[in-house]
């Protein structure tokens, strides 16, 4: 996959997940149930950041995780 389409995914799913972050906000003060869609939202934009990170970085970031969770 090209860099550009990889980056486009990035910005798109960081844009996702912000705005699933206001959704929560939404959600929280005025007692909204939009959880399903919170829910379709966030799992979209995990996907399309997870498509945009290269194999590197993917196991830096599980490898991360996994040190954490260790300790």
């Amino acid at each position: 996959m090209s860099k550009e389409i990889k980056g486009m995914c990035l910005f798109l799913g960081m844009i996702g997940l912000a705005y699933v972050a206001i959704l929560i906000l939404v959600m929280a003060f005025t007692g909204v149930k939009i959880l399903k869609s919170i829910i379709f939202i966030s799992a979209f934009s995990s996907f399309l950041v997870s498509l945009g990170l290269t194999p590197q970085v993917k196991q830096r970031l599980m490898q991360a995780v996994k040190d954490k969770l260790i300790k």
